[in-house]
């Protein structure tokens, strides 16, 4: 199946690269694609913990 590069960001450093990765790769799918969408607006409300919501 083919691939299609959908978001990229570049780092000078492998390590702050990677620490992005782990970064990106904690997030939920919905932030995800906020980011990929460029909703970058969108996100300090989607970092919010499905435990810390109000029941």
């Amino acid at each position: 199946m083919p691939v299609t590069l959908l978001y990229y960001e570049e780092y000078p450093r492998i390590d702050e690269a990677f620490y992005r990765e782990k970064q990106v790769q904690g997030w939920s799918r919905k932030k995800k694609e906020a980011l990929i969408e460029g909703n970058s607006n969108l996100l300090p409300e989607l970092a919010i913990a499905y435990r810390d919501l109000k029941k």
